[in-house]
């Protein structure tokens, strides 16, 4: 069985909590670019976005955002990698995470605690929620 590896750099994952701590009383989310195989991904670039719903429990990004992004990165032949987003608990896909996680298989979703700033990355695959295996690179 294949595992999947997520790997970021130590100025993407500094994004990520800087994001989470500016919007700390709503879900922080975001865009991940970059190249993706079945053993590994990685990013390219992170686009932080605005949580429409500015929600403490859920997030939504606007939808020509989404799809301008998409086209940018299209452009420069990075793939949709997944999403992250903040959490105000520990770094786990919530019930309403798992509901969008389904809609969009083989996406990672990355997930930032706002409790301690770790780090946690799921993926469904074949109806299941399996754990990405984050590396962090210096570069």
């Amino acid at each position: 069985m294949r595992k999947m590896i997520l790997w970021l750099t130590k100025r993407q994952v500094s994004l990520l909590i800087e994001d989470s701590k500016r919007n700390y009383s709503i879900e922080s989310c975001g865009l991940l670019f970059g190249l993706i195989t079945k053993e590994k991904a990685i990013v390219k670039k992170v686009i932080a976005a605005q949580n429409i719903l500015k929600s403490p429990t859920e997030f939504q990004i606007n939808p020509e955002e989404f799809i301008r992004h998409l086209f940018e990165a299209e452009k420069k032949d990075l793939e949709l990698i997944g999403f992250y987003h903040s959490h105000p608990a520990a770094p786990k896909p919530s019930v309403i995470d798992t509901k969008y996680m389904k809609l969009w298989p083989n996406s990672i979703w990355l997930i930032i605690s706002t409790v301690d700033y770790s780090i946690g990355a799921y993926q469904a695959v074949n109806g299941k929620f399996e754990k990405v295996d984050v590396k962090v690179t210096e570069s």
